[in-house]
């Protein structure tokens, strides 16, 4: 039933234009048992932007070109579940894979080592790799999601998250899916309040969610209350991270209260900044690209090269 749902999706999009995902601008690569679909921009240290939910690598598309822009190599992958990128076979999405993901996407693009940066379930990543590996992290920035040292013990946190709840529901896939994913357009109303989400093109991650379904996506959420692999390293409310790392968030996050942000600074043992951004909710690099722009080049100092148009 869910594959005759995800078809009739699909149709939907080739019906009324919403075609897929160009892919002329996208390579592939193998890490961690995946095959990841990613853009590339830029050449020099090496950057990965790693994509939250309801998101793609396309996301980053502005601030991908002003870090290139700035004398980096910066890769934005399709995050793993997210088509066009590869389906975890085994259904592993738990917080410990996705940053095993980063790690071994940094040795497959050749890299020794990384600037990871990360929004929403992309910060899970980017914090969990920097604590498994922090030798393969040259800096970290998380977007929206404070370290897991601000939510310890707290319950409440799921109050201003309930979808981690009714995303458990055996509805959720036709729910999620109706209406031309028109869920999709109220998680960007609910969580960024201030943002007008009709000058937003949902075009990219609606038609990955229609041609690779929404159990990936899904998935994150699912395997958040199945335990994570034994044995994994990840980010936990007592693990410190020593890397040099920039958290920014929006005080309009209709999400997660900013003042958790302030509960997560101990756990930076090296150099930490922090940076809230006025009248923005939950998706910073989508409602103020030049802002995290700005931030993150800021933040690593002197770019590696300036580019000459000469």
């Amino acid at each position: 039933m869910a594959m005759r749902g995800h078809l009739i999706a699909a149709t939907f999009f080739i019906l009324f234009g919403l075609a897929p995902a160009a892919a002329d601008d996208l390579a592939y690569v193998e890490a961690n048992g995946i095959r990841f679909a990613y853009i590339e921009e830029g050449s020099g240290p090496l950057i990965l932007l790693l994509h939250g939910y309801p998101e793609t690598a396309r996301t980053w598309t502005p601030v991908q070109r002003d870090l290139a822009a700035a004398g980096y190599r910066v890769v934005a992958p399709y995050m793993r579940g997210y088509w066009p990128s590869a389906a975890a076979e085994d259904g592993d999405y738990t917080v410990p894979t996705l940053g095993a993901d980063i790690l071994a996407l940094i040795e497959a693009l050749g890299e020794e080592d990384a600037v990871i940066v990360g929004h929403d379930w992309g910060a899970a990543a980017v914090y969990t790799a920097a604590t498994a590996d922090p030798a393969k992290i040259r800096a970290l920035v998380a977007l929206s999601i404070p370290h897991p040292l601000a939510l310890a013990g707290d319950p409440g946190v799921l109050l201003g998250a309930p979808h981690f709840i009714y995303y458990q529901l055996p509805f959720v896939r036709w729910w999620v899916s109706r209406n031309d994913f028109a869920h999709i357009d109220r998680i960007y109303e609910t969580w960024s309040p201030t943002l007008d989400v009709s000058s937003v093109d949902l075009t990219d991650i609606k038609t990955s969610l229609a041609e690779g379904g929404v159990d990936g996506p899904l998935g994150y959420y699912w395997s958040f209350f199945g335990g994570d692999a034994e044995g994994a390293v990840r980010a936990t409310p007592e693990s410190s991270i020593a890397v040099p790392s920039l958290v920014i968030a929006g005080d309009a996050d209709g999400a997660i209260s900013v003042e958790r942000f302030a509960a997560a600074a101990p756990a930076f043992t090296g150099p930490y900044r922090y940076v809230e951004l006025a009248d923005v909710g939950h998706f910073p690099q989508i409602e103020e690209p030049d802002a995290v722009s700005a931030a993150i080049l800021d933040f690593l100092g002197t770019p590696p090269a300036v580019r000459q148009d000469d």
